[in-house]
């Protein structure tokens, strides 16, 4: 049997790295970790191509028995697309992933036959079917499967240099219970882990195929602290004997400010940045959103994110405004936490209400749900709305977020961040350190990419490039800090040119929000808000100053 599988275009979006990906030559940062899962679940005998629409074009004609499509919500029109295409053609096209396993019913006319929940017992099952002639509409995993039983992926089928990232999975589940999330929804409550060997198998896969930097894919890295200890020292000691080959980011709770043996670990073993949801400056907002997570432990929010960046971890924060307790003083309150807490990529956006969510089932039930083009929307990181607030008009929502989203990757803004916090950076342990600052080809190549783009085209970016190394520099140079502030100039680059082009030019926000009435928001304290040339030209702060994603 003959087997595609393929990965849609994704659109471009806050999350994409468009910008960033081109910079270095590349067409995405992030290889497809489900297909290579999938790959792995298969029959050795049936051969395997795996499309990354991302990176190639796909060959309609191409002679396969069957196609295989993994699907987020932002791919579902072009997947759509790409299946009535192959159909056209007699293939016997299936999909699977996060949303056909959260919509099942509103994919089922579009493909031959829909993949519910996870794959490690489904998917094997339809290939046997499938070779023995039968053919099922419907595949659905009922209960959560043991994923000690997910093999390693098949990185061997994709290029590892077309990437920056690969991807680990080595838990599914969270024990918290966000109104907002869908993984509660389609990966439940409780945490289920590889086995720590298992994990290092997958590294040692990524390290084979050419990879240089892993993520780690698990919505909640430490959801079982006492797994995420027994691997991260695994990891610590497998990269002092190897020369730490592969640097690792990852997702986790804010909780993890408060065990400091887990923050050591973090650092020990190569972890460069971890994306947290921080969600809301206000304790109201998280208590509705039921993040209580956030509230609890020692010190503010900022004071936690102050001890993870001491570790030399960048924090990419996910923020979100429109909760039924959000008035219109929210942008501002969300622009004055992240300075303080000096974070400088935020990947915010507007309160979406995700089908089978608790969050869309309250607003149902309230009568307060927006009929909108669900499928076209962008969910995360974005604008797109389809509730009605409660202490604001919808107008008055996206023309906040207008303000705020601009304000937040103004040069002088994104810099002042940066810099504060890769001056909170500690001395690195010196075998990282090392390893870090280690030149290959890969990172020269990226380094002077980097460089070019700032240096080249036109004075304000000039200036903001050169004005984030010297103060940089002025905090203490270590090979971490460096680069850091290469990486997230990089990304700022994909931040800058996407807000410019869906939002407007950052560098043109004024001091106060102009609400749709013509009226003006107050000015948050502290902000001066020079002039976007001069303000990205000269130090916006002293020896205490932020970072970004280590793609170099």
């Amino acid at each position: 049997m003959k087997l595609t599988l393929v990965c849609p275009r994704f659109p471009d979006s806050l999350w994409s790295f468009a910008g960033t990906a081109a910079l270095f030559g590349l067409r995405t940062l992030h290889a497809p970790i489900g297909l290579t899962t999938v790959a792995a679940l298969t029959p050795p005998d049936w051969q395997i191509r795996i499309v990354d629409e991302n990176i190639e074009d796909i060959d309609f004609d191409v002679d396969t028995d069957v196609v295989g499509i993994s699907i987020f919500n932002v791919q579902y029109r072009r997947a759509v697309e790409i299946a009535a295409e192959f159909r056209r053609r007699g293939r016997w096209v299936v999909a699977g992933g996060p949303y056909p396993s959260l919509m099942p019913d509103r994919c089922a006319p579009h493909f031959d036959a829909v993949f519910e929940g996870e794959a490690e017992v489904t998917w094997p099952e339809f290939c046997c079917d499938f070779a023995g002639g039968a053919r099922k509409p419907l595949y659905r995993q009922e209960e959560k499967v043991d994923i000690g039983r997910s093999p390693t992926p098949r990185n061997d089928l994709v290029d590892g240099h077309a990437y920056v990232y690969f991807g680990i999975q080595t838990t599914r589940g969270c024990p918290f219970n966000c109104e907002f999330c869908d993984i509660i929804v389609t990966d439940g409550r409780r945490p289920r882990t590889k086995s720590v060997e298992q994990v290092m198998v997958e590294v040692e896969s990524i390290r084979r195929a050419g990879g240089q930097y892993v993520a780690f894919t698990d919505a909640n890295f430490i959801g079982d602290p006492r797994f995420a200890r027994r691997l991260l020292t695994t990891l610590r000691d497998w990269g002092r004997a190897e020369g730490f080959p592969i640097r690792f980011a990852c997702e986790l709770t804010i909780n993890v400010a408060d065990m400091p043996d887990v923050l050591d670990l973090l650092q020990q073993a190569n972890f460069q940045e971890a994306f947290i949801g921080i969600e809301s400056p206000r304790a109201d907002s998280l208590t509705i959103a039921s993040k209580q997570v956030n509230i609890r432990g020692r010190g503010t929010i900022a004071d936690k994110v102050g001890r993870i960046q001491a570790k030399n971890i960048v924090v990419i924060a996910g923020m979100i405004v429109g909760f039924d307790t959000d008035d219109h003083r929210i942008f501002e309150e969300q622009v004055r936490l992240l300075d303080e807490a000096a974070i400088p990529f935020t990947t915010s956006g507007v309160l979406f209400a995700i089908e089978r969510t608790p969050l869309h089932a309250r607003l149902r039930a309230e009568g307060r749900l927006l009929d909108i083009d669900v499928e076209n929307a962008q969910v995360h990181g974005a604008a797109d709305l389809n509730f009605v607030p409660k202490l604001m008009t919808a107008a008055e929502l996206r023309a906040g977020y207008n303000w705020m989203i601009r304000h937040h990757y103004r040069y002088d803004v994104y810099r002042r961040r940066l810099v504060t916090a890769i001056g909170r950076f500690e001395r690195p342990d010196r075998a990282v350190a090392r390893a870090v600052g280690r030149p290959d080809q890969r990172r020269l190549t990226r380094a002077f990419r980097i460089a070019s783009h700032y240096l080249t085209h036109g004075a304000a970016k000039r200036r903001f490039f050169l004005g984030a190394l010297r103060d940089v520099a002025r905090t203490g140079l270590t090979w971490p800090k460096i680069v850091a502030a290469l990486s997230f100039l990089a990304a700022h680059k994909h931040f800058h040119e996407y807000v410019t082009a869906v939002h407007g030019d950052p560098e043109t926000v004024g001091a106060s929000i102009v609400w749709p009435d013509g009226s003006e928001g107050g000015r948050w304290p502290g902000t001066a808000l020079p002039d976007a040339v001069a303000g990205a030209g000269r130090s916006a702060a002293g020896p205490e100053m932020a970072a970004p994603r280590s793609a170099t």
